[in-house]
């Protein structure tokens, strides 16, 4: 068996977050569930939920085979028993002794020692000073544009202007702001078929005339085609990878409109395949497809983030099918790990553990020999993402 719990671990998707002090069990559910909390998305929603839906809520959520992992290896962390009680009563005492310790220990034992943070969420977004503050790992800033775009829509300047801010933005986050890469949620806004075309300045500056003067027929998703394409050409520039979300995400995300394969056209064109371009999560579940795409697009990557933790133990068959296709130094381990350190930790236990089982099936069937099966393992949990973000 090919032994990875001893690597380092770069998590190379994932979320800022701060301190939140003791938890009750319900407010720990709802923060470590994959999609959020649906009784706070409900509530924000102005939805009144009483006392048994919200039960409802809670016992579904801690039903899922993910949770059940959490909540075991927490216990293996604390020495209690397997109970969400127990786990949560050590769990609050180590936060009540001291924040950063504890995560320092909690991390320490899986592992981590970079987080790749997206701040583009939680909103409002956290200052990058306060969470490396209170983190005692690597923190790597990448910027996402969807906040940058809505803070200008909201605004009545003119094309020129709005084109020009979204640059100097972007610039001065790359250069003096500490940020090393940018991100896109546009699947979750209007989708990934995105022509090649729209990186036209033309095509900005009409769709962004016809939102002013509230014309419909597609064109605010004219201007985000736009503005995904100018991102790309900015990465270049400045020579930082570009994350673009594909596949699952919370409930809001259009699936069929996430799949990978619908960036296909886009990455090939010539101008952008200098950019180096993270698909995150894979596309799962069309993470097949990601893998195919990072074998035939020399500089698409893919990392295998949400899948693990999220999909529990459909991770050694996420890991094995995009192995099928993507080459070893182009497959990234993450976790989309947000709100709470304890995600970021499940997901590192169970992402070496998934790893080694398929790396040791490898070395079975004759495709590795045991020094490349844990060569592999290094690549994939940290030596990858430190190439492709240029950390020491």
């Amino acid at each position: 068996m090919i032994d990875l719990s001893g690597m380092p671990v770069v998590d190379v998707h994932c979320h800022p977050f701060l301190d939140r002090g003791p938890l009750t069990a319900e407010e720990f559910t709802n923060l470590a569930s994959f999609g959020g909390g649906s009784v706070a998305y409900m509530e924000q929603a102005g939805i009144e939920v009483d006392e048994a839906i919200r039960a409802e809520l809670q016992r579904v959520k801690r039903d899922t085979l993910y949770f059940r992992r959490l909540v075991r290896d927490l216990a293996a962390f604390f020495g209690t028993d397997a109970d969400l009680d127990a786990v949560l009563a050590a769990r609050n005492q180590a936060v009540s002794d001291g924040y950063s310790a504890y995560v320092q220990r909690l991390y320490a034992d899986a592992g981590l020692e970079t987080l790749v943070f997206d701040f583009g969420y939680p909103v409002p977004n956290l200052a990058l000073d306060a969470v490396r503050e209170e983190l005692p790992v690597e923190i790597v800033p990448i910027l996402r544009i969807e906040p940058l775009i809505a803070g200008l829509l909201a605004t009545d300047i003119g094309w020129s202007e709005f084109a020009s801010r979204f640059d100097d933005t972007i610039h001065e986050a790359l250069t003096i702001g500490g940020y090393r890469g940018l991100k896109s949620i546009i699947a979750y806004r209007t989708g990934l078929d995105i022509s090649p075309i729209s990186r036209t300045s033309d095509q900005g500056m009409l769709a962004l005339d016809a939102i002013r003067r509230g014309l419909g027929g597609g064109s605010m998703k004219q201007l985000r085609d736009h503005l995904l394409c100018r991102s790309i050409e900015l990465a270049i520039e400045h020579d930082v990878p570009m994350q673009i979300h594909t596949g699952m995400g919370d409930f809001e995300v259009n699936l069929p409109l996430a799949r990978p394969s619908l960036l296909h056209d886009l990455l090939r064109f010539p101008p952008f395949r200098a950019c180096r371009v993270l698909l995150v999560h894979t596309g799962y579940p069309w993470h097949r497809e990601a893998g195919y795409m990072a074998n035939v697009l020399p500089r698409v990557y893919c990392d295998i983030s949400e899948g693990v933790p999220f999909a529990g133990h459909a991770a050694r068959a996420i890991i094995s099918e995009v192995l099928e296709m993507a080459p070893i130094s182009k497959v990234l381990y993450g976790s989309d790990g947000f709100n709470i350190p304890e995600i970021n930790f499940t997901s590192a236990k169970l992402g070496k553990q998934a790893l080694a089982q398929v790396l040791t099936d490898l070395v079975a069937d004759g495709m590795l020999s045991h020094a490349e099966a844990t060569e592999a393992g290094s690549m994939i949990l940290a030596g990858n993402a430190r190439e492709l973000y240029r950390l020491a």
